[in-house]
């Protein structure tokens, strides 16, 4: 389970994007948000409080006949006077973008270059850095454009900053790509990984004349990732879908470890595909609490000969030995019921020589018991959240019951309280926390 600096709850370990039809901007954030409907609200109000002028976003409901899912739209009166300017991920049924795809290019090469909606890399980057943005969404915004903009540079042979954009720079574009952020910052801490892609293929008509699929800078973007031929042509990875997944840096397979399937999204693009749904699949899996079977070393001895404090000396400092799990001791009565005090020593098994030695190095016994036994314990996940005026680890385990249950780390505590009342009561109040989330 993961939370952000908000202490917002997340509910995924992992992400897994199943590009059946492709991936766009408008896909991605669709499909994420067909599985978290909560970020559906993130989006609406992260875009309702940046005020950008005219600028409204739409979801709709969508059935192929096959799947359901959603469709994500961005409309502004500037996409809606300036026809030539497609919505980045908006296919048509020949494959080619609804207004046909155009390429970021060298600002004094093409004579359309004051239209509003041709709009440079700076321009691109001032509008973000001055929007009322939250951070992190700003700052992946701002990533992920750079990631565009050094494609189309290297592509064009130009410097980044005297990129103008075509396709991705109407608001249509901008919005998905602050869309795509804000579904990023909302699962902030999930890992990825995808599907190999769609190829597609053919030619799509660009500002530069045909250009093969996919075209030049979505394919530097794409190198290194895996692909397939369904033999259904057409542009299947956008711009903005490649930069997603440049940014994301996704592994090719699943994580090795088990994992729950919770959540399932499917995102609509607009083109029809013969025989196949036109979705990006998302598959949202969260960590399988799970017990762990191992073997340790358990050492017994004792010691009447020690003062209370150089005892606790020489205990602590097997407690920071290398190997040493953990340091118990009791209050016991020895020989001639003189009071001693009996001492265990649990340790990994392949530090059991080393250990023995450190034990009699450092207190006045003269033997040590030692056995190899085998333990049962659960796989815990330490969960950091802000508490008071700082923030404090608190670990999760989830018993075999089902039951999840949490314990904070007291040294993160100890600074922020002045006796014991107030340290268990920041204690309980993160706990309580943690687990009330949890458990909604």
């Amino acid at each position: 389970m993961f939370y952000d600096s908000n202490h917002r709850r997340l509910f995924i370990l992992h992400i897994h994007l199943d590009p059946l039809g492709g991936i766009a901007g408008d896909m991605f954030i669709a499909a994420l948000s067909n599985a978290f409907p909560e970020l559906k609200l993130y989006l609406e109000q992260v875009i309702s409080e940046a005020d950008f002028p005219q600028v409204e976003i739409n979801y709709s409901a969508k059935n192929d006949g096959v799947l359901v899912g959603l469709g994500f739209k961005v409309s502004s009166l500037e996409h809606l006077s300036k026809p030539e300017f497609a919505d980045i991920g908006q296919h048509s049924d020949d494959g080619v973008s609804e207004h046909q795809h155009k390429h970021a290019h060298h600002h004094r090469e093409h004579k359309h270059d004051k239209h509003h909606s041709h709009r440079s890399y700076a321009e691109i980057r001032r509008i973000l850095k001055e929007a009322r943005l939250p951070e992190r969404v700003r700052e992946h915004s701002l990533d992920i454009f750079q990631i565009i903009g050094e494609a189309e540079a290297e592509v064009h042979g130009v410097e980044v900053s005297k990129i103008e954009f075509h396709e991705v720079g109407g608001w249509d574009s901008v919005v998905d790509v602050i869309g795509a952020a804000c579904a990023l910052d909302y699962l902030h801490g999930a890992t990825w990984s995808y599907t190999s892609l769609p190829f597609g293929g053919g030619l799509i008509e660009t500002a530069h004349g045909k250009l093969p699929v996919p075209p030049p800078a979505a394919a530097l973007l794409l190198r290194g990732f895996i692909f397939h031929d369904d033999g259904i042509k057409g542009e299947r990875v956008t711009p903005t879908g490649a930069a997603i997944l440049k940014y994301l840096k996704p592994q090719i397979r699943l994580p090795s470890e088990p994992m729950e399937l919770k959540r399932v999204g499917h995102g609509f693009g607009t083109r029809r595909l013969p025989g196949l749904s036109n979705i990006l699949r998302v598959l949202a899996f969260e960590a399988v609490s799970q017990t762990h079977k191992d073997l340790i070393t358990v050492f017994n001895f004792e010691v009447d000969d020690m003062t209370g404090e150089e005892l606790s000396v020489s205990l602590e400092r097997l407690r920071g030995a290398d190997g040493v799990l953990d340091v118990i001791q009791t209050p016991a009565y020895g020989k001639k019921n003189r009071v001693t005090m009996s001492i265990q020593v649990l340790a990994s098994q392949n530090s059991a020589d080393q250990v023995a030695k450190e034990i009699l190095s450092q207190t006045t016994t003269l033997g040590v018991r030692h056995q190899t036994v085998s333990r049962t314990i659960l796989e815990r996940e330490i969960v950091q959240i802000q508490q008071g005026q700082g923030k404090v680890r608190v670990k999760v385990v989830q018993r075999p019951n089902g039951t999840k249950t949490a314990k904070v780390d007291i040294d993160d505590v100890i600074s922020a309280s002045n006796n014991y009342f107030e340290l268990r009561k920041l204690s309980g109040a993160a706990e309580n926390d943690i687990l009330r989330d949890i458990n909604e």
